[in-house]
């Protein structure tokens, strides 16, 4: 199970641009965007690449993960990503490309 979901929301973390990904980790910091989830330290972010921010959520959010990512998503306007952990076989909205 978790091979699945750190397969599925590291595809959403790839198509992610520098700059998102940066807001993305800010967001994991921030627990009035995370609400009843903890945060992740910035100390843990800080440096972090994509597989390692894959693991930090992987290790901070177990069977959750999916959730706080598809939250994350949002907030950076983001539902096309968000619709792909949900359904797979989605395509990206138009204007969006899987390597921006």
């Amino acid at each position: 199970i978790v091979d699945s979901r750190r397969f599925g929301f590291s595809i959403a973390l790839k198509d992610l641009g520098d700059n998102e990904l940066k807001e993305f980790k800010w967001y994991l910091q921030k627990s009035d965007v995370l609400e009843r989830f903890p945060i992740i330290p910035k100390s843990r972010l800080d440096k972090a690449d994509r597989p390692d921010t894959v693991d930090q959520m992987l290790q901070t959010y177990c069977e959750n993960v999916l959730e706080v990512t598809k939250k994350v998503l949002r907030k950076l306007d983001r539902n096309d990503l968000v619709q792909i952990l949900i359904d797979p076989n989605a395509e990206p909205e138009a204007g969006k490309s899987w390597n921006d």
